[in-house]
């Protein structure tokens, strides 16, 4: 068994329908640098960790999750940055806010998140411990 600080995230795949698309999304929207690109794939930095888009075809003979599905993702990003200038970034490419500005409680106590969906429906939450 794992203790709880022996094991952190590395990375994690977005089953995408559109690579661009998504990765539009993701680098000019929420701003994350791309790392590589390859056989399908785009990695971009999250922090100290990556996060990693495939097309829903796994043509490379990857290894992937038995069923690739999009839109099934439910996850929150966290910014240095006030969420004001996340809804500003929003606003400025006309990206849906689903909800926020909104004070939560999270992995390091009260927050303020903003939430949207990227281009597959998942639902992604950028919170700000400000």
């Amino acid at each position: 068994m794992f203790r709880s600080n022996s094991i952190a995230l590395d990375h994690f795949l977005i089953t995408v329908t559109d690579l661009n698309k998504s990765k539009n999304f993701y680098h000019e929207i929420l701003g994350l640098p791309i790392v590589d690109e390859q056989n399908g794939f785009v990695s971009l930095q999250c922090g100290d960790q990556l996060i990693r888009l495939r097309k829903k075809t796994n043509g490379v003979n990857a290894i992937v999750a038995k069923q690739l599905e999009t839109g099934v993702f439910d996850f929150c990003l966290q910014t240095d940055q006030p969420i004001k200038n996340v809804i500003a970034k929003y606003k400025s490419n006309n990206q849906e806010i689903i909800s926020g500005s909104v004070e939560k409680h999270g992995a390091h106590g009260k927050m303020t998140s903003v939430y949207t969906r990227d281009p597959d429906g998942n639902l992604v939450e950028v919170c700000s411990y400000e």
